[in-house]
């Protein structure tokens, strides 16, 4: 829906918006004073209750949407380019010009993720339509309440608004679209699931979503009764450039490696499992995985020794598992791979999704936080993601009234989820500011927020991703 500019103010006024889409605004016609029509899309982020590191593999996650969100006022325009500013000055303004290939800035520049949006909904085009081809060209301003590097999935909302700029007059169903995005967005490097761009585009107002994968199916599932949802930002960034993008593809890696081990230990008595492409695969074909899980070996391994177990040359396991989607190949650790505690994390943490979907789905609440607290210890245990930070809010959120608390997200940073009564939050909310923001973060020379509410806070499922119609 485009609009002159002044009135698309004016409506969105009107109907009671927040602060942060009149800042986009007024930012878009600043920066873009010869557009006269705007359109404006906005994108949830969400934060994941339970499942983590388990879509890529093909398993289970419970997500939702929340009520933090990127918003994009755009114009479109005949230039085939793109030209892109945010409302936060220290996003430097850029621009590129639209096609099926798109070359990359330099890693971690936030406008991969719009050329990743924008690369995959051109390459979708070009088999489904490709009459509609070019795609024209926009002016884009972005703003946005999502912290960034919290685990909240910034950038993924960041991916699904921009897809719907340049997706607003293809006919792209909403399910297909979220897997395009899902793989689009490996665009900037990470060896990414699902999860993130399927809760952004197919929220639902007061439900989680229980998402399966390959195929994407997502169902709404309640939460309990008279319980709420608290986010803390551990203040420690979760990057997705650097040493954590390399540390979560190595979490990929150690899977497949898993996965070439389960099948050697169990194709003698059933000779499918090889067929297993994906984690996923492998236990439904498997009903005794976790008889095969007991017998992998312990401690780290290196791709030799794994190669040696399973029959096959060392650099047919190299190509096999190693090799990125953009064709490198993963460094091997100093200190090898760890594939037995990363598939008896994700194994586990799968059959821990299923449990607290019927928990919450019946009302369970104790139930539903006892999960989240093991999947905490299993990711900080086995996948080995957590940091001393996240430890220590998690615990500090269950001693001061949480039913459950875990890190939520990738890992190495970001933020911790709790499930907490109604009645309960205010209090665990004041305790958690005074002992981890106050006390506790200056003892880890970590920035102290001068805003309670940006950093921890109650959130409330939405809706997802859309072109506001106002």
């Amino acid at each position: 829906m485009l609009l002159p500019i002044g009135e698309m103010e004016k409506r969105l006024a009107s109907v009671g918006v927040g602060e942060l889409y009149l800042t986009v605004m007024q930012k878009f016609r600043r920066e873009f004073p010869e557009c006269h029509d705007v359109g404006v899309v906005r994108a949830p982020g969400r934060v994941n209750i339970i499942g983590e590191h388990t879509d890529y593999n093909g398993l289970p996650v419970m997500p939702m949407a929340i009520d933090r969100e990127i918003v994009i006022a755009f114009s479109p325009d005949n230039s085939g380019t793109v030209e892109v500013v945010a409302t936060d000055d220290t996003y430097p303004k850029a621009h590129f010009a639209l096609s099926g290939n798109i070359p990359k800035f330099e890693t971690g520049h936030w406008v991969n993720y719009i050329k990743a949006a924008a690369q995959a909904v051109w390459n979708w085009a070009s088999v489904h339509c490709p009459d509609r081809l070019p795609l024209s060209g926009a002016k884009l301003c972005v703003g946005g309440n999502i912290p960034p590097g919290s685990g909240l999935s910034s950038s993924s909302a960041l991916v699904v608004a921009s897809a719907l700029v340049f997706a607003r007059d293809l006919n792209i169903d909403r399910v297909e679209l979220a897997e395009l995005l899902a793989k689009g967005e490996r665009y900037v490097g990470t060896e990414g699931g699902g999860m993130d761009q399927a809760a952004s585009l197919m929220g639902k107002a007061g439900n989680a979503l229980k998402i399966d994968f390959f195929p994407l199916r997502i169902r709404p599932v309640s939460l309990p009764h008279g319980c709420l949802i608290a986010v803390a930002n551990s203040m420690v960034a979760a990057s997705k450039t650097g040493a954590a993008r390399i540390a979560f593809n190595t979490r990929v890696v150690e899977c497949r490696l898993g996965l070439e081990l389960l099948k050697h230990i169990s194709k003698h008595r059933n000779p499918r499992v090889v067929e297993a492409t994906l984690l996923k695969d492998y236990v439904c074909l498997e009903p005794d995985w976790r008889a095969a899980l007991d017998s992998l070996p312990d401690g780290p391994l290196t791709v030799a020794q794994i190669a040696d177990v399973v029959g096959v040359a060392e650099g047919e396991l190299r190509r096999r598992c190693l090799t990125l989607r953009d064709g490198s190949q993963l460094t091997e650790p100093k200190n090898g791979f760890q594939p037995k505690k990363r598939c008896l994390h994700v194994l586990t943490e799968a059959d821990r999704v299923e449990r607290a979907a019927q928990a919450a789905g019946r009302g369970d609440a104790v139930e539903l936080g006892r999960l989240m607290n093991e999947s905490h210890s299993s990711c900080a245990e086995n996948y080995e993601i957590s940091c001393p930070e996240l430890d220590c809010l998690v615990d500090l959120l269950r001693r001061h009234g949480a039913l459950g608390a875990r890190l939520t997200g990738a890992g190495f940073g970001g933020c911790a989820v709790a499930l907490v009564r109604q009645e309960e939050a205010p209090g665990l909310l004041e305790a958690v500011w005074t002992d981890y923001y106050r006390q506790f973060l200056p003892t880890r020379g970590l920035p102290t927020p001068s805003q309670r509410e940006h950093v921890l806070f109650v959130t409330k499922a939405v809706d997802g991703a859309c072109v506001i119609e106002v």
